[in-house]
C-alpha cells in the first residue's frame, strides 16, 4: 500500500537487483541474524530489542518438535499442491517459476481438509508451533521496549507488539515453488543474465513476520516420490549498510522479521530497521527443483492507530479508504483523512498513501525508470522474463489489477502475461470484471478493458454474442416495465367494481404483485444504465418506446363530484323534493357512481 519516490527507489531498486543477481551467482556472503533461544527469551529481552532495532530479524531455535513439524507438513504440501482442486492458487513469477499457494487466515477450509487430509494434520501442528513462538517473541519484544525506551507519545487507540499479535489478523501461506522453464534471464536485446530474484526486493506491511526455513526437494526414484537436499535459505535481505546478504537459517530455526507495520500502527519509541528482501530459487543444474515454504504475517487490529502522525487514523480507516479511493467513491470525511495522511513517511524514502491522492498513477512519470505502477507502488521490473508490453499487475490468482476494479490487491505485483488470445474482442476476461465503467459512456468493444457484469455477478458479458443478448434482454425489460403501468391500471378498474369480499382482497394482492415487478424493473434499467456501456443505454430507451407505442396509456376518466364543495340553494332544494323531479335527477346518474358523495349529497339536501 505504500509507493517509493520514484527516482531514489528506481536507483535503490536497481542497485540491489544487480548485487542480488551477482551474489546469487556467485555464492554471495550470508547473514547469521541474532539468535536467542526459545526457552531463554523471557530472560532475553534486551537482546531481543536490540535484534530488531540493528537488523530488523531474530533467529529462534529451540522449538521442541517443530523441525520434524516443518519437513513433515512441508513434505505433504508438495503433495498437496498436484490435487486438482479451487484450495490451490498457481502465479507466474520471474525466472519461469511457478508458485503454488494454500492460504488461511485461521482454520483450514472444508475443501483442503478433504482434499489433503495428511497435509491439514502435519500443517496444523506446525501452525500451533509457530504461534506458540510468535506470540513469546511478541511478549519477549514488548517487555523490551517497556523497560529499556521511554514510551512514544500515547494515543487513543495506541496498541503494542504484544497486543497486535493476539487481536490482529495473522494471514497464513504455504508455498510451493518449481521452475516452470530453464533458469537465466531473459533480457532487452536477447542476451541472458545470471539467475534473478523470483521476487524482487520488497518490504511488507505486517507488524512481525514469522518464516519457516524452505525446504527443497527433487525427483527420486520411484514415481512421485522426492528427496529432501540441502540448499541455502534462498532469502536474501538488505542490511543497514546497504549489503545484500543471504540469510543462514538452520533447519531447527524460526526467522522473525518486522515489517512497515511495526512503525505505523505500534505504539513506541525504538528505531527499528525494517528489512528489504528478496527470494532466489536455485540453479536446477542437477535437474528439477521444488522449493515449499510456509510463514505468517501479523497485521494490526482494525481499531489501531496511525503512530506516526497524529492524524486520528485507524487501520481500519485506511483500509476502508483506500477501498473507496480504487472504486473512485468519496465520502464525507475522506479528502480530511487522505490530508492527514498525506506525506506520513515510512522507511526507505516510501511515502503512505501518496498513490492515494490521485487514482490511477499509471503515467510514466508517476514511477521511475524501468518501474511499473502496481497497485499503490511503483514496482521494478528487470527481473522479468518478458517485455514490457506483456507485464500485467495480478493477484496470486493471475486476475489482473486495473484501477477501475473495486478491489484492493495487497498480493498483486508485476508479473508476466500472455496478451489476450484474438478471440476476446469485446473485453479482457483476465481483467476482474467490473459492474460499471468509472471514465464515462464507452461504445463498442476493447481487448485491454475488463469485463462489464450485467446486473448478478455471475452474468459477465465476456464474448460477442453475451453482449447482444444482453441488449436484447435490455429491451425486453423497457417493454415490461411500460406493460406494468397498464396492467397496474387495469387492476384498479377491476377493484372498482368488485365489491368487497375475498374478490377485492385477491385483487388488491394482484395490484401489490404489479407493483413490486415495476419497481424491481426499474431499478433494473438503472443499474443497466450506470454501466455507462452506450449500446445498453440505447437498448434500454428502445425497450421504453416500443412499451409507450404498444402499451398507450388513456388518461383515468375520473368521476366527477357531485356534491363536494357545492351548495345547494333553497329553491333547488325544493325542486328536488319534487318527487318527478328527483327521480329525473336520479336517473341522471350512472349506478357506478352512486358512492358516499352522493349519499353526502343527499344527507345535505334533507338538511337543507
Amino acid at each position: 500500500m505504500m509507493r517509493a519516490s520514484s527516482t531514489r527507489k528506481g536507483k535503490l531498486a536497481w542497485v540491489s537487483l544487480v548485487l542480488l543477481s551477482s551474489l546469487a551467482t556467485a555464492r554471495a556472503a550470508t547473514l547469521l541474524p541474532p539468535k536467542v533461544p526459545l526457552e531463554e527469551l523471557d530472560e532475553a529481552v534486551l537482546p531481543v530489542l536490540h535484534a530488531f532495532e540493528e537488523s530488523g530479524l531474530l533467529l529462534v531455535d529451540g522449538a521442541r518438535d517443530f523441525e520434524a513439524a516443518r519437513v513433515e507438513a512441508l513434505a505433504r504440501l508438495e503433495e498437496c499442491v498436484d490435487v486438482e482442486a479451487d484450495h490451490v492458487r498457481t502465479a507466474s513469477l520471474a525466472d519461469g517459476v511457478l508458485r503454488h499457494t494454500i492460504a488461511t487466515k485461521g482454520e483450514f477450509s472444508e475443501e483442503v481438509k478433504r482434499a489433503c487430509p495428511e497435509f491439514a494434520r502435519a500443517a496444523g501442528e506446525l501452525r500451533r508451533l509457530s504461534l506458540a513462538a510468535t506470540r513469546r517473541v511478541a511478549r519477549a519484544l514488548q517487555r523490551g521496549l517497556d523497560e529499556s525506551l521511554p514510551r512514544a507519545p500515547s494515543r487513543d487507540g495506541g496498541i503494542g507488539v504484544e497486543e497486535s499479535v493476539e487481536s490482529g489478523e495473522h494471514l497464513e501461506h504455504f508455498h510451493v515453488y518449481r521452475r516452470d522453464s530453464p533458469p537465466g534471464a531473459r533480457v532487452e536485446g536477447g542476451g541472458t543474465s545470471g539467475p534473478v530474484p523470483t521476487l524482487d526486493m520488497h518490504t511488507d506491511l505486517g507488524v512481525l513476520l514469522t518464516m519457516a526455513p524452505a525446504l527443497y526437494m527433487k525427483p527420486s526414484g520411484g514415481r512421485g516420490k522426492q528427496q529432501v537436499v540441502a540448499r541455502g535459505s534462498g532469502l536474501f535481505v538488505e542490511t543497514r549498510d546497504g549489503e545484500v546478504k543471504e540469510v543462514a537459517i538452520p533447519s531447527d530455526g524460526i526467522l522473525f522479521m518486522l515489517g512497515e507495520g511495526v512503525n505505523m500502527w505500534v505504539e513506541h519509541s525504538a528505531a527499528f530497521h525494517i528489512p528489504k528482501h528478496a527470494m532466489v530459487m536455485p540453479d536446477e543444474n542437477e535437474g528439477p527443483m521444488t522449493r515449499a515454504w510456509y510463514g505468517r504475517m501479523v497485521l494490526p487490529p482494525h481499531g489501531a492507530k496511525l503512530q506516526v502522525q497524529d492524524a486520528g487514523v485507524t487501520y481500519g480507516d485506511f483500509k476502508e479508504v483506500a477501498k473507496r479511493k480504487l472504486q473512485g467513491i468519496q465520502e464525507e470525511g475522506d479528502s480530511k483523512l487522505l490530508d492527514a495522511m498525506q506525506g506520513v513517511s515510512c522507511s526507505h524514502g516510501r511515502t503512505l498513501l501518496t498513490s492515494l491522492s490521485v487514482p490511477g498513477h499509471q503515467d510514466k512519470d508517476e514511477c521511475g525508470e524501468g518501474e511499473i505502477y502496481c497497485w499503490m507502488q511503483c514496482m521494478p521490473t528487470k527481473s522479468l522474463n518478458c517485455s514490457t508490453e506483456d507485464i500485467r499487475c495480478a493477484n496470486e490468482d493471475g486476475k489482473i489489477w486495473k484501477k477501475e476494479t473495486a478491489e484492493m490487491c495487497p498480493s498483486c505485483q508485476l508479473r508476466c502475461e500472455s496478451p489476450p488470445t484474438p478471440e476476446y474482442k469485446v473485453c479482457n476476461p483476465n481483467f476482474t470484471p467490473v459492474s460499471m465503467y468509472m471514465s464515462g459512456f464507452t461504445w463498442g468493444f476493447n481487448p485491454n478493458d475488463p469485463c462489464l457484469v450485467y446486473l448478478f455477478q455471475g452474468l459477465v458479458l465476456d464474448n460477442q454474442w453475451k453482449f447482444v443478448l444482453a441488449c436484447f434482454v435490455t429491451v425486453g425489460l423497457g417493454v415490461m416495465a411500460d406493460c406494468c403501468i397498464l396492467l397496474r391500471q387495469w387492476v384498479r378498474e377491476n377493484i372498482k367494481s368488485c365489491g368487497k369480499g375475498f374478490k377485492l382482497v385477491l385483487w388488491e394482492t394482484v395490484g401489490v404483485a404489479f407493483f413490486t415487478s415495476q419497481a424491481f424493473l426499474s431499478y433494473a434499467l438503472m443499474l443497466v444504465a450506470m454501466t455507462y456501456k452506450g449500446e445498453l443505454l440505447c437498448s434500454l430507451l428502445a425497450g421504453l418506446a416500443i412499451g409507450y407505442f404498444f402499451f398507450k396509456r388513456e388518461a383515468r376518466q375520473e368521476s366527477p363530484e357531485l356534491c363536494c364543495n357545492i351548495t345547494l340553494s333553497s329553491k333547488s332544494a325544493q325542486e328536488l323534493e319534487a318527487p318527478k323531479q328527483k327521480k329525473e335527477a336520479e336517473q341522471l346518474l350512472s349506478k357506478d357512481h352512486m358512492d358516499s358523495s352522493l349519499r353526502c349529497c343527499q344527507e345535505e339536501q334533507t338538511t337543507d
